[in-house]
């Protein structure tokens, strides 16, 4: 019998032996293969979303990358806009658009800062082929516009507060040059 318990021993630790190879050799062959992998992965040159949302500390979004985005929202109410635009949107800490850079499916090109009360510049190509910048006072009235229309002529218009024209520059395309000072009453 003694020589059976040794056998039985013996095979029993060098079944513990084989058991702890496995696994050694289970563990190097996962690290084998791992490592490369994780050595070897690399940033994607594409990241393909929707929608990008950056929030500032208290989770709020302040800046909203979209394809579509939402609605402007201004004093907490939602406005339409002209046609699905695709940019980019600057919110305050409410949630109101003070600005952006978007291209409309209309083909409308905007890209504008706002004051709360509505927009302050705006720099714009319309599909007409009117192109041009705006400046508006804080009520939303605007105050001065750089506008070149889809017939060529550049104009420059300065207004008062009540957006009466109170001096106009235009070049035709042509090269003709003309100067108004409307009167006031």
């Amino acid at each position: 019998m003694d020589a059976l318990e040794f056998h039985l021993t013996s095979l029993e630790r060098r079944v513990r032996i084989l058991t702890g190879v496995c696994v050694a050799l289970g563990i190097v062959l996962v690290v084998a293969v791992a490592l490369p992998i994780a050595r070897g992965a690399s940033t994607p040159d594409r990241l393909r979303v929707r929608s990008l949302s950056v929030v500032d500390s208290q989770g709020n979004e302040r800046v909203l990358i979209a394809a579509p985005l939402p609605n402007p929202v201004s004093g907490g109410k939602e406005s339409p806009r002209r046609s699905p635009a695709y940019g980019i949107q600057f919110n305050d800490k409410n949630g109101n658009e003070f600005g952006g850079i978007t291209i409309a499916d209309d083909g409308a090109l905007v890209h504008c800062f706002d004051w709360v009360q509505g927009e302050a510049t705006c720099m714009f190509a319309m599909p007409s082929g009117e192109a041009g910048f705006e400046v508006n006072a804080a009520q939303g009235k605007t105050r001065g516009q750089l506008l070149l229309s889809p017939n060529g002529e550049v104009s420059l218009m300065l207004k008062d507060a009540e957006e009466r024209t109170r001096m106009q520059f235009r070049v035709s395309a042509d090269g003709k040059s003309s100067t108004q000072v409307p009167t006031t009453k």
